[in-house]
């Protein structure tokens, strides 16, 4: 290797290391997220979802949520919005930057709602077996659901 390209090569390393140290740890965790997130950003949600995708019914969509963590991905801006607790009283938690919110939750049919301190949400929940996403009703918006361990 000459020198110069010594140099280029270890100034586009340095570039590299000081992007990934200033990068958000919150954004989408994987290549493969970030390909259903891009599958997902600029599709209308009245529109039929791509072959493969179902949407999950009261029975499915409780026995997913119950007692299970799940964060929460915005599809438009490729981040980590909240971590949401659900447990099979009720009740649960969200927890988004360092606001932490207790809450309520039920399913009706095929819909996920839940009523927090300062936060509702109505979701459709779809899934292509191992992948879940979610359209907010109110915001007309899909999100990416990843179950979490722990609680």
């Amino acid at each position: 290797m000459t020198h110069i390209n010594f140099r280029i090569a270890f100034a586009l390393s340095g570039a590299l290391l000081l992007a990934a140290c200033g990068s958000d740890m919150r954004t989408m965790p994987d290549n493969h997220m970030q390909k259903l997130a891009y599958m997902f950003a600029e599709r209308d949600v009245d529109t039929p979802l791509p072959r493969g995708w179902r949407q999950l019914n009261g029975t499915e969509i409780n026995y997913r949520f119950a007692n299970e963590t799940y964060a929460v991905y915005s599809v438009d801006e490729d981040e980590e919005l909240l971590v949401m607790h659900l447990s099979d009283n009720g009740t649960g938690r969200l927890d988004a930057d360092d606001d932490r919110e207790s809450c309520t939750w039920n399913n009706l049919v095929d819909q996920l709602n839940i009523e927090c301190d300062d936060t509702d949400m109505e979701w459709r929940i779809y899934t292509n077996g191992p992948d879940m996403i979610a359209i907010d009703l109110d915001e007309d918006e899909f999100a990416i659901l990843r179950k979490r361990p722990g609680g």
